[in-house]
């Protein structure tokens, strides 16, 4: 596990579009070499405060949750639980600047998600990969997850096609 000074997950707000912004244009490239790229217009102050607005919404109707990790005053990470539904499910999702990867950040978010699922009482969660990015599927499996689904040659990124895995963890109940 990466031991880094001063890391901290926080809800995101409206205090972070500036920072968010700029992690987001310092890691466009390397995020868009393992998944689809954003609209352009995201890629502002405008396009990320409505971008925060609209997370900020959906956890207002308990439909999401989002923070993002500091450190020293940056953005180095992001995690999400998105899509919580009634019967108990929901996804996650992250994403690890280029600067903090390879040290343990993914697992780290990973974990804070779970955690914070277990507290809300959800029952499970899903996570997608596709098979252009290796370390976050080793990331899940690290993190209590298993392979739930394959969907082969079903996902088209940068030309090519690959195999998108769906990756489910199963929570354990606390009893009442």
């Amino acid at each position: 596990m990466y031991q880094g000074k001063n890391m901290l997950f926080e809800s995101l707000n409206e205090t972070h579009t500036d920072k968010l912004l700029a992690f987001e244009l310092e890691n466009r490239e390397y995020f868009e070499s393992f998944i689809a790229s954003r609209e352009e217009t995201f890629y502002s102050l405008t396009g990320v405060s409505n971008h925060i607005q609209e997370l900020q919404d959906l956890q207002q109707k308990s439909e999401a949750m989002s923070f993002v990790l500091m450190q020293e005053g940056c953005v180095i990470a992001r995690a999400n639980i998105k899509n919580i539904q009634l019967n108990g499910s929901a996804e996650i999702g992250y994403r690890v600047g280029i600067g903090a990867s390879n040290r343990g950040i993914g697992s780290l978010c990973v974990n804070h998600l779970v955690c914070i699922s277990e507290n809300l009482n959800l029952k499970h969660l899903s996570a997608f990969v596709i098979d252009n990015n290796p370390a976050s599927k080793k990331v899940l499996l690290k993190n209590g997850f298993h392979l739930d689904l394959c969907i082969p040659n079903s996902f088209e990124h940068q030309g090519q096609f690959y195999h998108g895995f769906e990756y489910l963890h199963i929570l354990s109940q606390q009893p009442n």
